[in-house]
């Protein structure tokens, strides 16, 4: 909606009762040329776009409403373990209960057969209350008393800012 103010202030620039309109004759020259400008940017930013994309450009699914739903919507537990700990921990706050009964059912077979994203890097990023009792203690006693863990995140990167700063929005 943004993209359209512009033109909807110079159509109300334009209607408007304002008597002073000297530069009526250059604002309208610079508006065709900025209108032109960003009519050609928009049509290369969609050429260079990946087409399977461009409905997020329309959709008013926000970020937490998209990994609760690819998360639901996954078979596949690669999909489902990434979408949730490579995500904010707000984003999937409402379906924490759900994603801890699923990765106490299967910890187990994980351990077993070791798929290629249940990697050491991989646990350490898990928090104790996804982890089974069970394996939490085997954990804890190969490691003597406490299993590795990830470093606690600082915001070090402007997507990390924008995801604190929209987590901040949402709960507000």
């Amino acid at each position: 909606m943004s993209q359209c103010y512009p033109f909807i202030a110079l159509q109300f620039y334009r209607t408007s009762d304002i008597e002073d309109k000297t530069n009526v004759d250059l604002l309208n020259t610079v508006f065709v040329i900025l209108a032109s400008s960003w009519f050609l940017c928009m049509l290369a930013f969609l050429r260079v776009t990946n087409r399977d994309f461009w409905h997020t450009f329309f959709s008013t699914v926000t970020g937490w409403q998209f990994t609760v739903d690819s998360y639901s919507k996954s078979d596949d537990p690669e999909t489902k373990m990434l979408t949730i700990f490579e995500n904010h921990s707000s984003f999937t706050e409402i379906i924490k209960s759900d994603v801890i009964v699923y990765m106490h059912a299967n910890w187990a077979e994980w351990e077993r057969t070791q798929p290629a994203w249940f990697t050491p890097k991989f646990i350490s990023g898990v928090g104790d209350e996804y982890i089974p009792g069970r394996a939490l203690r085997r954990m804890s006693d190969a490691f003597g008393g406490e299993r590795p863990r990830m470093k606690a995140t600082r915001l070090s990167s402007m997507k990390e800012i924008i995801i604190t700063l929209s987590t901040a929005d949402l709960i507000r």
